[in-house]
């Protein structure tokens, strides 16, 4: 066997390690017939290792289909033996299974597919002569990789080992020259920026050199995740580490760590733990951070400095030794890294510090245009002047250079300092301040004038800052319902709705299915016929599609069975339904019917909604079945909400009644659900109290009164902190949710955790109360009604807050849900809480259901709340807006818990104020000026700031605003929280807006009135 034999065979087999060991031992002959023979073994490398992975899907394929081959008996037996329930099977199947069971069938193992890349890569390493020979190998195209992990380094570093020093640097530094750093995501996080980095770094450790300077390697070496425990032993650290400071792009490439707490696998946490270590140099790191403040740069490129700056948290004589630094930074650094200069000097007693550079750092920082960072300067100046009263003329000049800021506020406390400090000055100093004083306003420059000297100026009067005027403005109607699609006339049009999307083509099939069925039963199969297909034996039907395929199939041949899922022949039956047995050499339905409601998925699977959708479908199959099915349904709507006119309602039932047939229970719920709020013709109510039927004795009892009660809908936060992002969809939580324990956490209606939240460390926990038992209930006597309470309760079941804990399919036909319950809007949107997030299902667009539950009858409380709220939140949006104003225009906007909603997303950080302000902006445009103020009167209470914390300025012009609704809406009524803040000593802002606001509110102003 020839060398090139040997490492052909340990390519094939796609172990690189043994390559690369291999070629190290060859000779030079040898070596050049194996770079010959290499080129041409590419492809058929390529093909072996597709070939062996293929193999291994196909196993994996047979395993799975063996499993789907387990028989329900199993299935039972080992569900009792752990007392699982009906629908948790599935679920352990998947477990058990993993992927298998999906049926796409196993994922493709992309890193098994390329597992001959880096035996190729290793064996040209190591055979090839010349070093640019070698590079051109490594970066052949041929070696590309699609999802699958990066270039492995080592077996091409050992590869190598054997050739002499000088070569291996050549090829080192050439190949860290080629770096290049590439913005934007990398295809899997923590692998390189660029191939040729991981080898060049290898070899540069291997060889014991530096590696040249460059700074997209640089940039390269701090985009790979770091590790502590690998970068503790790297001889490359103590060489790189430095130029992590002055190589270009570094900063920008690690804007984003987080520094509260750093995570343990960054760089700010890695660097920080070596450093507490004693392995790398505190003096380098903050060295390296002040002189790459001084580099300057912009506040981004600086983040991730001055975040290791801080988390290091310098000691007094650590900033006593860089304080001339800090003194540069005041007047010219993005503001962040200012901030954190004056902060540590401040730390500081007057002697380290230079007088005559504290003056001159202090008369560029009290002339910036950051009007907090101006405060903060003038804040240290103040502490100076009272520490060293005798400097106070050395301090004047910079005072001086802040009675010159242009920012009102800056010179207020500027002439509030110099007049306070008066005495301190002696006459050139007082007479600096003097003629700074000049361009002041005329209240301020006397102020001054009236300490230092100076003539006074007339101060004119104030002039009122005009009002905003409010144009009335009715609020747009809602539009008219427009009238329900009529039921398919003939069997063929039956045949068109089929397959078609939307609740409404579904509902107007349903009809005409059933009263085509009874009608003209031949016509209607010969119809449907074209659109027959085998009906899979899943264990459970989800979607109303398949449950419409089995009715077709139920049709064509009454008591056909089911494909087994999984079967071989499956894909060939759906095409050939005829053939379908003989081409897979049996007959294609081998498993017996089982009972319809047997496929409805539990209420840990599916919503309650969704699943009383597919309970409609399951009694029409089952009566198909039985022979019991009634010539037309009861609840078909007549109007496009989803309402059912009582009169159309009689009619039928008084058709039923004369044909003697009996309604389905459901079907008859469905109907009842459908019936509006408003009362009814007293004549229809006479014509149901005449009905003799169960059925019309329910209807007649529900048009006198007896609807369903509204239950009460309550949503609570639970907050879990410290949790990771997404952990509500994980075991701890998914366990609280079946039985097990609570993990740590607390609700958030009894205790606000201290700072801001996160939003993925809470969870809206929504529970449907019904009615007390004095209210009328839900179903009447005997089995009919009996069977509408039963049905009933199950809508009122509380949806589960965790919906991924139905593998996905919680949620399902969520644009069906307002047509199951258009009186009950609050039922509805409180089964939408916990897919609100859902993108790319058809419970995606809560948007759009926003607007459907706007034009529903019922209470709106908490739960629509919550979802115009969170879309509300993100700022001015078409449905979202549109559903606000059909809300109000209905007087069912539930303003105060919109507004509590708002004014914790606000205060937990979770909104921005400035969008709710749009937001109400517009409504008072729509001419929803009251309502815009209900929302308003309960979001203040939780966005006004605690005593000593100082407002933010889009609050304050957020309180300006609200005293202009206020006024619109001739609103009166103290609201607590405004008065105590109004009550609070002080002239700022904040308490003027409060104090105008509750003078407002308490002055019995008429609406209208201007404010």
């Amino acid at each position: 066997m020839t060398a090139w034999d040997e490492v052909r065979e340990l390519i094939d087999a796609g172990d690189a390690d043994k390559v690369a060991a291999r070629v190290a031992e060859l000779d030079g002959t040898e070596r050049r017939g194996v770079a010959q023979a290499l080129p041409g073994h590419i492809a058929a490398a390529r093909e072996a290792a597709h070939r062996a992975e293929e193999e291994k899907r196909q196993r994996l394929l047979a395993e799975r289909h063996r499993a789907m081959r387990l028989s329900q008996e199993e299935f039972d037996r080992y569900a009792t033996e752990r007392g699982l329930p009906r629908e948790g099977r599935r679920r352990w199947a998947s477990n058990l299974h993993g992927d298998w069971l999906d049926r796409s069938g196993p994922s493709t193992c992309f890193a098994e597919r390329d597992a001959w890349i880096d035996p190729m890569r290793a064996a040209g390493a190591g055979t090839i002569e010349s070093v640019t020979a070698v590079i051109s190998w490594l970066n052949r195209s041929d070696f590309d990789r699609w999802r699958s992990p990066a270039d492995a380094a080592g077996p091409v570093a050992r590869a190598v080992a054997a050739r002499p020093a000088a070569w291996r640097a050549d090829l080192a530094v050439r190949l860290a020259l080629k770096v290049r750093a590439i913005r934007g995501d990398v295809r899997w996080y923590g692998d390189p920026v660029d191939r040729h980095l991981p080898l060049a770094l290898e070899l540069f450790r291997r060889l014991g050199t530096a590696p040249p300077e460059h700074d997209p390697l640089v940039v390269g070496w701090v985009s790979m995740r770091p590790d502590a425990d690998r970068l503790r032993e790297d001889p490359l650290l103590d060489v790189l580490l430095p130029r992590i400071f002055q190589a270009e792009g570094v900063g920008r490439a690690l804007r984003e760590e987080r520094a509260d707490p750093p995570a343990p696998d960054s760089w700010l946490g890695v660097l920080t733990t070596l450093a507490a270590e004693g392995r790398i140099s505190r003096e380098l790191l903050l060295s390296g951070c002040a002189g790459r403040f001084l580099r300057g740069g912009s506040a981004t490129d600086l983040r991730f400095f001055a975040r290791l700056h801080e988390s290091l948290n310098p000691s007094e004589a650590e900033v006593a030794g860089r304080a001339r630094d800090y003194l540069r930074l005041l007047p010219v650094a993005p503001g962040p890294v200012a901030e954190l200069a004056l902060r540590h000097l401040r730390r500081l007693d007057a002697e380290p510090l230079d007088p005559a550079d504290v003056v001159e750092a202090l008369e560029g920082l009290l002339f910036r245009a950051e009007g907090g960072l101006v405060r903060a300067g003038l804040a240290w100046l103040e502490e100076r002047l009272t520490a060293g009263p005798g400097r106070a003329d050395e301090l004047a000049p910079a005072l001086a250079s802040a009675l010159g800021h242009e920012a009102r506020a800056v010179q207020e406390k500027a002439v509030v300092l110099a007049v306070r400090h008066a005495a301190l000055f002696s006459p050139p100093g007082a007479e600096a301040l003097r003629e700074a004083a000049g361009p002041l306003p005329p209240d301020l420059h006397n102020r001054m004038a009236g300490v230092f000297g100076g003539e006074l100026r007339p101060e004119p009067e104030p002039e009122p800052e005009p009002e905003e005027v409010l144009v009335p403005r009715a609020i747009p109607t809602l539009p008219a319902p427009t009238a329900f699609p009529p039921v398919p006339e003939t069997p063929r049009a039956v045949a068109e709705l089929y397959g078609k999307d939307g609740w409404a083509a579904a509902e107007r099939f349903l009809a005409g299915f059933v009263r085509h069925a009874a009608r003209d039963r031949d016509g209607l199969r010969a119809a449907l016929a074209a659109h027959r297909a085998p009906i899979t034996d899943r264990d459970l039907w989800w979607y109303p599609e398949e449950w419409a395929a089995a009715l077709l199939a139920e049709l064509a041949e009454p008591g056909a069975g089911c494909v087994p899922e999984g079967s071989a022949f499956l894909d060939g039956a759906r095409r050939f339904p005829d053939e379908a047995g003989r081409t897979a050499g049996s007959a294609p339905f081998t498993a017996p019917p089982r009972p319809a409601a047997d496929r409805i998925p539990g209420t840990q699977e599916a919503s309650a909604p969704h699943r009383f959708i597919l309970r409609r479908y399951a009694e029409i199959l089952t009566a198909l079945r039985d022979g019991a099915l009634p010539p037309l349904l009861l609840a078909t709507p007549t109007l496009g909400t989803g309402h059912l006119d009582p009169a159309e309602l009689v009619a039928r039932l008084a058709e039923l009644e004369e044909a003697g047939a009996e309604p389905l229970p459901t079907d008859l719920l469905q109907a009842l659900l459908r019936l509006p709020r408003t009362d009814a013709d007293p004549a229809v109510t006479a014509r149901a109290a005449a009905l003799t039927s169960a059925a019309g004795r329910e209807a007649a009892r529900w048009l006198a009164g007896g609807v369903l009660p509204d239950p009460e809908v309550t949503v609570r936060w639970f907050c879990s902190p410290g949790q990771e992002s997404g952990w509500w969809r994980g075991e701890a939580a998914r366990e609280w949710w079946t039985g097990g324990e609570r993990p740590a956490g607390h609700w958030l209606d009894g205790c606000e955790p201290a700072g801001e939240p996160k939003p993925w460390q809470a969870m809206a926990v929504v529970s449907i109360a019904p009615a007390g038992p004095g209210e009328p209930a839900a179903g009447g006597s005997g089995p009919l009604g009996r069977a509408v309470a039963a049905f009933t309760a199950e809508l009122l079941v509380p949806p589960l807050p965790i919906a991924e804990e139905a593998v996905g399919y919680y949620g399902k036909c969520a644009d069906w849900w307002p047509g199951v319950m258009p009186s009950h809007r609050e039922v509805v949107a409180a089964h939408l809480v916990p897919i609100r997030f859902w993108k790319g299902r058809d419970a995606g667009s809560v948007h759009r259901r926003l607007t459907d539950l706007a034009v529903l009858q019922g209470p709106a409380g908490q739960a629509v709340a919550l979802l115009l709220a969170e879309r509300l939140a993100a700022g001015p949006a078409v449905h979202p807006l549109r559903a606000l104003q059909h809300l109000a225009a209905g007087g069912a906007l539930p303003a105060a818990a919109l507004g509590a909603e708002l004014g914790q997303r606000v205060r937990r950080g979770w909104a921005a104020i400035e969008n709710v302000r749009a937001v109400l902006e517009d409504a008072v445009r729509q001419g929803a000026h009251r309502e815009a103020w209900a929302v308003t009167a309960a979001l203040l209470p939780a966005v006004l700031p605690a005593p000593g914390v100082r407002p933010r300025k889009v609050l304050l012009d957020f309180l300006t605003f609200a005293r202009k609704v206020a006024g619109w809406a001739g609103a009166s009524g103290e609201i607590p929280e405004v008065a105590a803040v109004a009550a609070r000593r002080g002239g700022n802002r904040l308490f003027q807006e409060c104090r105008s606001l509750h003078a407002l509110l308490t002055s019995g102003r008429q609406e209208g009135d201007e404010p």
